[in-house]
């Protein structure tokens, strides 16, 4: 179901190494949680837990401020993870 708004998920959990932060853009909470999963398995951080107190809602942005092949992924995926500082 193509959506003009995406949701900004702040995502902060504890890894072996420390803190990992990152933004989920997506448009629903359940497709948030997923794709922080599969980004936390895909840095070989599978067993960090990560539920709505981790990923929360912060603000949501219009499809269109995102590269075009971030709305590709947003199509094919659901939505896309950016990497931030920790």
């Amino acid at each position: 179901m193509p959506s003009d708004t995406i949701h900004v998920y702040d995502t902060w959990v504890t890894g072996k190494r420390g803190p990992i932060h990152f933004d989920v853009m997506t448009t629903d909470e359940t497709t948030a949680l997923r794709l922080a999963k599969e980004y936390l398995e895909s840095l070989g951080e599978g067993d960090v837990p990560v539920t709505v107190k981790e990923c929360r809602f912060c603000h949501s942005e219009p499809l269109v401020m995102f590269t075009a092949e971030q709305q590709k992924q947003v199509r094919e995926k659901g939505g896309f993870i950016v990497p931030l500082s920790g």
